[in-house]
């Protein structure tokens, strides 16, 4: 346990479940054959190349379930979403992939430059098609923080009391980052704590101590082992973990969070345009919802399956507005603001 934890919390901790963190990370981070880092890699011309921020079970899962039933060849290639729409950009007058597969809804929108309509969904106005749509949640170690401590909103997410030991994924890296960020300073601006946006970014730096983690998925693990007392990340990630057994509690919280689809999208010159077109169609359709929803706690966007077991109906969380056209226009801004305010905190 990390003497700052300890030292939070008085002493040891109450006897409970651990988790086997490092081996979790190594399998996130792991590359198998369905799954590329290599920066240009040398394939068959045929070859449908996805970029994908997506974890490495869905990936598994979702292109061995493509290769079989389509008999293409198809390779993704790993990372953080800006990392991946970096990359993307730097390749527009030669595109290495077809499809872009992950990412929240702001980042698409962002960059509607790099992708082309899908024809299936082109009266939606959109250059990108909903996937699976994502509450973002607080989480919460019950064996290290007493009940009475337990946060039910982001405001008491806040406390001085988690200074430091606070988990949350660097936003320029994760979509779903960026997406907590903006639900955060609103929330925080509506309960009083501050009173623009800047001063949330101010409070929320104070309660990171200036510190971020480089991907999503390891905010809830950080979390379950005791390296962080709360977290914020995204619904799935956490309920997977608590399927699995852990001291990981989750809260949707009480002062409203978001519920913002991650998307799929058509990549502009895409090599591969056939071949991706067909991709898109199988992960939009029914027997992918219905994996998302039995195996990885997801709820699929468009409607083909039901609320994933175990988790509650959208309607019972408290939702709040969130307008995701204007969280893409202000993306440069928003995170420039927050890099100052980390900055800021880290030296304090």
């Amino acid at each position: 346990m990390p003497e700052a934890v300890r030292a939070r919390i008085g002493g040891a901790a109450r006897p409970g479940k651990t988790l086997l963190t490092s081996l979790s990370i190594f399998l996130a981070l792991a590359c198998t054959a369905s799954c590329s880092q290599v920066k240009k890699p040398v394939l068959p011309a045929d070859t449908l190349v996805v970029y994908s921020p997506h974890e490495l079970d869905i990936v598994r899962f979702v292109t061995a379930e493509f290769r079989s039933r389509s008999k293409r060849d198809i390779r993704v290639v790993q990372g953080g979403t800006g990392g991946l729409l970096a990359r993307l950009k730097e390749e527009s007058a030669a595109p290495q992939a077809s499809v872009f597969w992950g990412g929240g809804a702001e980042s698409l929108q962002a960059n509607t430059d790099l992708f082309e309509p899908i024809p299936a969904q082109a009266d939606s106005g959109r250059s990108w098609s909903p996937f699976t749509v994502l509450p973002m949640v607080i989480v919460w170690n019950a064996r290290l923080v007493p009940a009475e401590r337990a946060p039910r909103s982001w405001k008491d997410a806040m406390d001085p009391w988690f200074a430091g030991l606070v988990a949350f994924a660097d936003p320029t890296v994760s979509g779903s980052a960026y997406t907590i960020l903006r639900t955060v300073e609103e929330a925080l601006v509506r309960d009083g704590l501050a009173p623009d946006r800047a001063g949330a970014d101010a409070a929320f730096a104070r309660a990171l101590k200036g510190r971020s983690m480089r991907e999503s998925a390891l905010v809830a693990r950080a979390v379950a082992s005791g390296e962080s007392l709360v977290g914020f990340t995204y619904e799935s990630s956490a309920a997977e973990i608590m399927a699995a057994g852990s001291d990981l509690r989750v809260v949707y919280p009480s002062d409203g969070t978001s519920a913002v689809p991650d998307g799929v999208a058509l990549v502009r010159g895409a090599p591969t345009r056939d071949e991706a077109l067909e991709f898109i169609d199988f992960v939009l359709g029914a027997d992918v919802a219905k994996v998302m929803a039995g195996r990885f706690g997801r709820r699929p966007a468009l409607g083909l399956s039901p609320t994933p077991q175990g988790l509650p109906e959208l309607s019972s969380i408290a939702i709040a507005p969130y307008d995701i056209d204007e969280a893409s226009r202000d993306k440069a801004a928003t995170l420039a603001r927050f890099a100052a305010a980390m900055k800021a905190a880290a030296g304090e």
